[in-house]
């Protein structure tokens, strides 16, 4: 296939993605409306998955895309947060799944942002595109980048580590970053993938041995006291986000052992099914 007809297919599937409708924002379609969680960091996924606004002094910073075309109500939880004129410099993606990276192709050709995932992450992003119909079709996002295990980012004042954490698939990336609030800092740190890959073996042990380094991660100092789950009901974030409404502060979303809980629920999750 020479070069022309590679382009001219590529604005094809460009246009048929551009042209397909975002989904109606409702309950049944799983519409959250977008809120603040500290100074710094906003919530802009949907009732089942969860994707961050990070707002750095260079621009913002989306962690996760969710499923295309769920991921063109992004564009619009910025602009009711007051965030449209921001640039979105980057997109972290914390696996290749497709509701985490169904959106990041859309996103970045409408932002120019530079994509950040793991090479197997994209991997798999290519596999689940190869798969994806209807429209749900989407295309793997361009990666220049990859994300190295203990590397390290600076956008803007904000620094970003990223830890490759296999085990839900071969190519998970956790971030770590701070959020800010009233002076006071306070470290979050997203988990790449959530629930052992038993449809691989060699993953599920993997997924322990992860598990047990993120542990020992959160634990440094400073702590861990914000866990930023890539699904919201595993860490309890509308409820934290009900209960920060009513007492009007941000400590709702902070809790020194949530982290904790979380990842011990994941080992014995996978223990049991070990056995």
């Amino acid at each position: 296939m020479n070069k022309l007809m590679v382009v001219v297919l590529l604005f094809i599937s460009l246009k048929a993605l551009a042209n397909v409708e975002a989904p109606e924002m409702s309950d049944e379609n799983g519409y959250v409306e977008p809120f603040k969680m500290f100074e710094n960091l906003y919530y802009v996924g949907d009732k089942w998955v969860s994707s961050y606004a990070v707002d750095t002094s260079s621009g913002l910073v989306i962690i996760d895309s969710l499923d295309f075309p769920y991921s063109k109500w992004i564009p619009a939880n910025l602009k009711k947060l007051g965030l449209e004129d921001k640039p979105v410099t980057h997109i972290f993606v914390t696996h290749g799944h497709s509701d985490h990276v169904g959106g990041a192709e859309y996103l970045q050709s409408m932002y120019g942002s530079k994509v950040i995932m793991t090479k197997k992450g994209l991997e798999l992003a290519i596999e689940q595109a190869n798969k994806s119909s209807g429209n749900n079709k989407f295309l793997p996002p361009d990666v220049k980048s990859f994300a190295q295990d203990s590397s390290k980012i600076l956008v803007g004042d904000t620094e970003f580590k990223f830890y490759i954490t296999p085990g839900h698939t071969e190519g998970d990336l956790s971030i770590d970053f701070m959020v800010k609030e009233n002076g006071q800092r306070y470290r979050a740190f997203v988990v790449g993938g959530h629930g052992a890959n038993f449809q691989k073996p060699h993953l599920a042990k993997t997924f322990l041995a992860s598990m047990a380094r993120i542990k020992k991660l959160a634990a440094e100092s400073p702590s861990v006291t914000v866990n930023l789950s890539n699904h919201p009901h595993k860490n309890n974030l509308f409820a934290n986000r009900d209960r920060k409404t009513k007492v009007g502060s941000p400590s709702a979303f902070i809790d020194g052992e949530s982290i904790f809980r979380f990842v011990e629920q994941q080992e014995k999750q996978a223990i049991e099914k070990l056995k």
